[in-house]
């Protein structure tokens, strides 16, 4: 990589940290001032944070999830004072726990039964996925880990893939990207809404991050194809990191000349989303004046360098191994 590419991401995983770590005290001190301790409660940053990709104008999603519901009631009636005080210490946007983001149990969240039965939804589907897939963790006395290997274990119950952590899996990431995808429409064509900066993420940050979960299992499970405990553990270690780290240790000994190019083109994006004017330029774009070369409308350079973005990923998947391609195509697309 260019070392422009090269200090955007270290940039954005110094800040990422830095945030993270700055939650963590705020919030183990906050909890221990309300409740006796803090061993049933974690607190997980998704998102931008979550992904190490938080740059300057980046906010912070924050999802509490205790280890039952009995835990779950008893933290409930401070959630709201924490993310109020934890957005005046940190002095940036906290989520409100609305909607993704309210807190939940993980007794909830790993009902086998519940993963894609009658009780499931898209707010469920969406805090299994991002909560094993994007997170790193912002406090509280249970560890992030356990949270992953929770979730983990829920996806590879015997009930649906013989215990082999991925089937199940693999349909949710691929049915959290489609509802993404099929969820922008409405945006599209609601004036009230900002459409452009959600098509930009759609198009980069997203489609980035589905590609590395796909990259990621495929590539594990032909290093471990009994399915064992060692591919479970792999996975897990994978889902520890952020998609960039994962999508090179997946590709980076086959191709480093396509990781370094898509890389090119993936930190042409944070770079952009990093600063605040380019976002309020983004909000500002009106969809039938998406394609005007106007002097303030930055969605067709951003909507090229997306072009190039979904080229490169094309192509480190048309030169991937015929094992790892297949699973690519057999387990997310088919």
């Amino acid at each position: 990589m260019k070392q422009r590419t090269n200090d955007i991401y270290s940039r954005a995983q110094s800040n990422s940290e830095q945030i993270a770590a700055n939650a963590r005290d705020f919030i183990d001190q906050f909890v221990k001032s309300k409740l006796v301790d803090t061993a049933g409660l974690c607190f997980a940053a998704t998102g931008s944070v979550g992904r190490r990709e938080a740059l300057e104008a980046s906010d912070l999603d924050l999802v509490p999830i205790a280890r039952d519901d009995k835990c779950l009631a008893e933290w409930a009636p401070h959630d709201a004072e924490l993310r109020q005080k934890l957005k005046e210490h940190l002095k940036i946007k906290v989520s409100r726990g609305e909607d993704l983001t309210k807190a939940c149990s993980l007794t909830s969240l790993t009902r086998a039964e519940k993963i894609g039965g009658n009780e499931d939804n898209s707010a469920e589907l969406t805090k299994r996925v991002l909560l094993l897939t994007e997170t790193i963790s912002a406090g509280g006395g249970m560890p992030i880990e356990d949270v992953r290997a929770g979730l983990l274990e829920a996806y590879g119950s015997e009930h649906r893939t013989s215990g082999r952590h991925v089937l199940s899996l693999c349909n949710d990431v691929a049915r959290y990207y489609k509802t993404l995808c099929i969820e922008y429409i409405p945006r599209a064509i609601d004036p009230e809404k900002d459409w452009c900066t959600r098509n930009i993420k759609l198009r980069h940050s997203r489609k980035f991050w589905y590609f590395s979960n796909m990259m990621a299992v495929a590539t594990l499970a032909d290093r471990h194809p009994h399915g064992d405990q060692a591919f479970k553990d792999a996975l897990l270690a994978a889902f520890s990191k952020s998609p960039i780290e994962r999508l090179a240790d997946a590709v980076l000994e086959s191709q480093p000349l396509g990781l370094g190019r898509l890389l090119e083109t993936y930190g042409n994006f944070l770079d952009f989303m990093s600063r605040s004017e380019n976002r309020n330029a983004l909000a500002d774009v009106a969809h039938e004046r998406r394609y005007e070369m106007e002097l303030n409308n930055p969605f067709p350079t951003m909507k090229f360098n997306s072009d190039l973005l979904h080229s490169e990923i094309m192509a480190i998947l048309e030169e991937a191994g015929v094992s790892v391609r297949s699973r690519v195509i057999g387990w997310f697309m088919l």
